[in-house]
């Protein structure tokens, strides 16, 4: 997994990456988001991607909520997917939550 800063570069990769936000924070004032770009996807998953893609954006939604207890659910579904190059994230917001 490579890491992105800003909605503009995730934009300019999406098209032809699986790009995902991770989180959003405060840089010199200003509201930046981060993304991750998943360097390879197993051909067996490529049928779930769109599916596994917003599975992850309403994990991190629900993390914003507070809604923590979706996101614990949600992470049974999402480790092992992206080839696992999104696992450390997932742990780290468990980590969070617990």
């Amino acid at each position: 997994m490579q890491i992105i800063i800003g909605q503009e570069a995730a934009d300019a990769l999406s098209g032809n990456y699986t790009v995902l936000e991770l989180e959003t924070f405060i840089n010199d004032g200003a509201v930046v988001k981060a993304f991750c770009v998943v360097n390879a996807v197993p051909v067996m998953q490529l049928m779930e991607l769109e599916n596994q893609k917003a599975l992850h954006s309403k994990f991190v939604e629900e993390y914003y909520n507070g809604n923590y207890q979706y996101c614990i659910d949600a992470v049974e579904h999402l480790r092992g997917k992206f080839a696992g190059e999104v696992d450390s994230f997932y742990d780290e917001i468990l980590s969070r939550i617990l």
